[in-house]
């Protein structure tokens, strides 16, 4: 009789044990409070994905940036303008969306949605397509960032759910909502040293050529007399690699290039990749001064004030050649005394 009456007791122990884990769980659940780790986003084949779609947040009248896959090439259209997309960025799209992993619930209730910045107008909405087929359907929302436990975390919902998650890390932030944050600005590809030859074009006949010779030196106008620059020249490498990295740049949307004639034209010929061409048109305006184009990004109008890039693109003959500086002073030379004048 002892031993039943115990075994009951076990059993109502065990059944409030098990009530009482079970309402602590629901709570959790309710307020967000639960730490998991489970797989919300479904597994996506990338070679299948050809259009995106990123709508970006709380501007009603902008219309997505749409990517589309032309070929082997991505390109990126928004407001009636396409360019070329920047390279990898639907890969760095699918590369965040496939990393996401929960770090607990935030809310199931949609009248909260707005806390988390995940209503179809707060959130920047990301869909990925196969044709017609929807893929993946996101809103990405808030961002926070705990500084005590230096811990990053983004707001996110599946379009159609009631479910807000926190998720690590910066999505929020990499999601960009800017058209131009998606284009490709590269103006120069290859590596300098690839190159052969460079062709500038000028007005009234002021142009020159740069080229390597056949030991390796580099010769302006067909001459290493005074050349600053040669095969071993840390000056050569600097100057040709800073002109390789011109990618960078502000866009001028739907510049004319039939109104107007380039008057500065940059020839590179290089051993590696085709003939690069960029050229620069007068602008109307003064702000831009130049519209500089490239022959490896048509459709791309750069301006060629900001940020000095025609004058990075576009140099002088002079700074191909050496200019000595100034001999300097020795460090502890004392201020000269006066001279005193002599009576007269």
């Amino acid at each position: 009789m002892i031993k039943k009456l115990n075994n009951t007791t076990l059993l109502l122990i065990l059944v409030v044990l098990l009530g009482i884990y079970g309402l602590a769980k629901y709570i959790g659940y309710k307020k967000g409070e639960n730490t998991f780790h489970t797989h919300i986003i479904p597994k996506i084949d990338s070679n299948k994905v050809n259009t995106m779609y990123i709508y970006p947040k709380s501007i009603a009248k902008e219309k997505p940036i749409q990517f589309n896959l032309k070929g082997k090439m991505w390109m990126v259209s928004q407001n009636g303008i396409t360019s070329r997309a920047e390279e990898r960025s639907e890969r760095y799209v699918m590369q965040l969306i496939e990393a996401i992993s929960p770090d607990h619930l935030a809310t199931n209730d949609p009248a909260q949605w707005k806390d988390y910045d995940v209503t179809d107008t707060a959130g920047t909405r990301v869909v990925l397509l196969s044709d017609k087929d929807t893929l993946i359907d996101i809103l990405v929302g808030r961002f926070s960032y705990n500084n005590q436990l230096r811990k990053a975390m983004s707001c996110i919902r599946l379009h159609g759910q009631n479910e807000v998650y926190s998720v690590d890390g910066f999505l929020t932030m990499n999601i960009a909502n800017e058209f131009a944050s998606w284009r490709d600005r590269a103006l120069v590809t290859g590596d300098a040293s690839s190159w052969t030859k460079l062709t500038y074009t000028y007005p009234a006949d002021s142009g020159f050529t740069v080229a390597k010779g056949g030991a390796g030196n580099w010769m302006v106008n067909g001459t290493t007399q005074d050349a600053v620059i040669n095969a071993d020249s840390a000056g050569a490498a600097a100057l040709l690699k800073k002109l390789s990295e011109q990618n960078y740049g502000g866009f001028v949307d739907k510049f004319d290039t039939n109104a107007f004639q380039p008057l500065y034209q940059l020839k590179i010929e290089n051993n590696k990749q085709g003939v690069i061409i960029l050229k620069a048109y007068p602008s109307a305006d003064t702000v831009n001064r130049y519209i500089v184009t490239s022959s490896i990004n048509p459709g791309a109008y750069i301006s060629g004030k900001k940020d000095g890039l025609f004058n990075s693109i576009f140099l002088s003959k002079g700074a191909f050649f050496h200019h000595p500086e100034a001999p300097k002073p020795p460090a502890n030379m004392g201020s000269m005394p006066a001279v005193k004048k002599g009576k007269k």
